[in-house]
């Protein structure tokens, strides 16, 4: 992506980000955030099909930027680099509320954000395990080990959503730091760090 598409790559998703804070992005149109933007409607379509799929983008850029920082490191210690990653996701979270409380509800329909957010938890627990920082104290009997690995990692990734979309529905305002605790406890005990 050249200079002059990644600025409009970040004032697009700059504006559904707003947009999204005050209205479900389903009624949210491509008109609309091309305006906020100050770009046109063809730039939009250059970098997504709905304001949907721009909303989720936006979220996912910022939540693997904190991926790629704290967990990248496959020498950094794995316990505090889990830690603060669950606390940055935390403030991404809390900075974003309106949004996720919305993505997040049982009927939010085609405004979810619960696939975008598992498979992110996903991918963060695939590279800790690929970097052989986390292993699943678990034994495949009648599944072979990769499916159990892929089990147990969306088992992680969607029980962690429904952490969120929990520690969420609280009134305001909200520590990362109890996030963090209620990620922690709820952690079976095959989620075996290194």
């Amino acid at each position: 992506m050249d200079a002059r598409q990644r600025r409009s790559q970040l004032r697009l998703h700059a504006a559904v980000l707003r947009l999204a804070e005050e209205t479900p992005v389903a009624e949210v149109s491509v008109t609309a955030v091309a305006g906020a933007a100050g770009v046109h409607r063809s730039t939009f379509y250059e970098h997504a099909a709905s304001p949907g799929d721009l909303l989720r983008a936006a979220l996912t850029a910022e939540l693997d930027e904190a991926r790629a920082r704290l967990l990248a490191d496959p020498d950094a210690d794995v316990v505090t680099a889990m830690e603060q990653t669950t606390v940055a996701v935390a403030d991404h979270l809390r900075r974003h509320a309106a949004i996720y409380r919305r993505g997040l509800a049982p009927d939010a329909g085609p405004g979810s954000l619960v696939t975008m957010l598992a498979e992110h938890f996903q991918r963060s627990g695939r590279l800790l395990v690929e970097q052989g920082r986390v292993h699943l104290l678990v034994t495949a009997t009648a599944t072979a080990q990769e499916v159990t690995v892929e089990a147990g990692l969306g088992f992680i990734a969607f029980g962690t959503v429904g952490a969120a979309r929990a520690w969420l529905a609280q009134p305001e305002p909200r520590d990362p730091a109890e996030f963090l605790a209620l990620v922690e406890a709820l952690q079976p005990d095959w989620w075996g760090r290194r």
